[in-house]
């Protein structure tokens, strides 16, 4: 069975305003997944909202594991922590995050 995590971001500040800024953020988790040794992670993708909605968040990262304990393996990552810490963080003005099995 499989354990999937799934986090939006809604936007603030230059974020909000400017893409580059937001491109920048999906650059370095792209390149930090390329890189990582992550075992048990089976597939992983990032983006922005398409824009087909209202209200949607702006940024979403989906993430299937194997099992829990890969996904703590990703979640506890000092390098995935680097990113949130420097990059995310301070940027956001709502996330939601859910965690499930199957």
């Amino acid at each position: 069975m499989s354990f999937t995590h799934v986090v939006t971001f809604s936007w603030t500040g230059d974020a909000a305003d400017d893409p580059a800024v937001v491109d920048g953020i999906a650059d370095s988790l792209r390149r930090w997944i390329a890189d990582a040794e992550l075992p048990g992670l089976r597939s992983w993708s990032c983006g922005r909202d398409a824009g087909l909605a209202g209200n949607n968040a702006d940024f979403a990262v989906v993430a299937v594991f194997d099992d829990v304990d890969s996904y703590a393996v990703y979640r506890d990552d000092p390098e995935h922590r680097r990113i949130i810490d420097e990059q995310i963080a301070h940027r956001v003005g709502q996330r939601t995050a859910v965690q499930f099995a199957g």
